[in-house]
């Protein structure tokens, strides 16, 4: 976890340049979400992709131009933070096509979640940034007009450190202990996914954060087995379990979430918890990906040990 690089802090009147890596957003609520940062003070723009409509099917553009969107948006000095618009899918196809090593020597924040999580995975390991699971600008406009985004904000802006800003939220424990760890996530099935590939990072002294959508309590089992096949789960320091939003099938019950995951838990028996304010809900902790954080049974659960941003 040695020379990880920390991005610059964005600054009131900084460039913020929207990005669709992925599916292509509502250009509705897209627009609502640009207007709603610029009243926050921020210029905003947006990628060549978006401003073209170049979409093919419900992805925002062709591999290669989705990859160049995003390289350019880490090669201008102009630009102090790239959000993306919306998750759905796609950002796997173009993981083969950045180059890390631009991202590295050129660091800037960088959030989306969902998705996204593909290309926090494949930045953390080969460019070592860290980055952040976060609000996206279609596809959560209401957040970014709640006063807790502008908490949100003075994380970006190294002026909080307080990554749970939920205060009020109960979270329970499965397993109670204390660790701390680099913080990995969130998106399950990206995580499975990207098993034996060279876009997942090492997964010693992490603490995983996990969420994930449109899935049945199997399909987080499956996930599981194949990271358990695979040797990764036990290397974990401990486990934080966020929102997930499960498909139900009233003719072949199943048991819930919260159940596969306990039978987890208690076979890896490490400090886990469950119930954070992140992923596919209606609140959206502030995560620092690649980051040291601290997790414990009890309040405030999760601490940020480290600065973020430079």
């Amino acid at each position: 976890m040695e020379n990880r690089v920390k991005p610059p802090k964005l600054q009131p009147g900084d460039e913020i340049r929207v990005i669709a890596p992925a599916s292509a957003p509502d250009m509705i609520k897209l627009s609502r979400g640009i207007s709603k940062l610029k009243k926050l003070g921020y210029k905003v723009t947006v990628g060549k992709n978006i401003k073209k409509l170049n979409q093919r099917n419900d992805l925002a553009a062709p591999a290669k131009d989705r990859a160049e969107e995003l390289m350019s948006a880490f090669r201008d000095d102009n630009v102090k933070a790239i959000f993306c618009a919306r998750g759905g899918y796609g950002s796997i196809h173009i993981l083969s096509l950045l180059d890390y090593e631009a991202i590295r020597e050129n660091p800037k924040i960088f959030m989306g979640y969902s998705d996204i999580t593909a290309l926090h995975l494949a930045i953390n390991r080969n460019s070592n940034l860290i980055t952040f699971h976060g609000p996206m600008v279609a596809s959560d406009v209401d957040d970014i007009s709640k006063p807790s985004f502008k908490e949100f904000l003075g994380i970006l802006s190294g002026k909080s450190d307080e990554i749970n800003i939920y205060r009020d939220r109960l979270i329970k424990y499965i397993i109670p202990g204390k660790t701390e760890g680099y913080s990995m996530g969130t998106n399950i099935s990206l995580v499975a996914s990207l098993l034996g590939t060279n876009y997942i990072p090492e997964t010693t002294n992490r603490i995983f954060f996990i969420e994930d959508t449109d899935v049945t309590s199997g399909d987080i089992d499956r996930y599981f087995f194949s990271m358990k096949l695979a040797h990764i789960v036990e290397q974990f320091n401990g486990f934080v379990f966020g929102d997930f939003k499960a498909i139900f099938d009233k003719e072949e019950p199943m048991p819930s979430i919260e159940d596969v995951v306990q039978k987890f838990m208690n076979e890896i028996n490490k400090p886990s918890l469950y119930g954070a304010p992140f992923g596919h809900g209606e609140e959206q902790m502030v995560l620092p990906l690649n980051a040291r954080i601290g997790i414990s049974d009890e309040e405030p659960y999760m601490e940020l040990k480290e600065n973020v941003v430079d």
